[in-house]
């Protein structure tokens, strides 16, 4: 508990001054935690957080907005990049390529059976997938 949440946010006032960040987001964290309220906590968190280009600068300016919905600082949001999450090719059996192959889609059927020799975990599959490749 902080006995005065002036005192702490001098501190982490003087410690941003400083550049000491870290020190600086602990400390007015404390004050935010004590007093959810408190505009100019925010308004210093958000600097730090635009300063170090965090995500959490996203919520800390819709507290701002919560605080008061006039103010006026140029927020550019912090967009992070979506993981890519590659799908599980599903592998066509044998039996399935020949038919392709026979209906004449030679080069569907090569990257199928290409895709069965790097992937399968059957040893007699792959080695029969790469007896029909190098037939073509």
């Amino acid at each position: 508990m902080i006995s005065n949440i002036t005192n702490t946010f001098i501190k982490a006032k003087k410690a941003f001054d400083t550049s000491q960040f870290t020190e600086s987001k602990n400390l007015l964290n404390k004050v935010i935690d004590h007093d959810k309220d408190f505009l100019s906590a925010y308004l210093l968190l958000y600097e730090i957080y635009d300063k170090t280009n965090s995500k959490k600068k996203n919520i800390i300016y819709k507290e701002l907005k919560r605080l008061d919905s006039d103010i006026s600082i140029k927020h550019k949001p912090v967009v992070s990049a979506k993981k890519r999450v590659s799908k599980k090719s599903e592998l066509v059996t044998l039996s399935l390529i020949k038919l392709m192959i026979s209906q004449g889609k030679k080069t569907q059927a090569k990257k199928n059976l290409r895709l069965i020799i790097s992937h399968s975990k059957n040893r007699n599959e792959k080695n029969k997938a790469q007896k029909l490749l190098d037939n073509f």
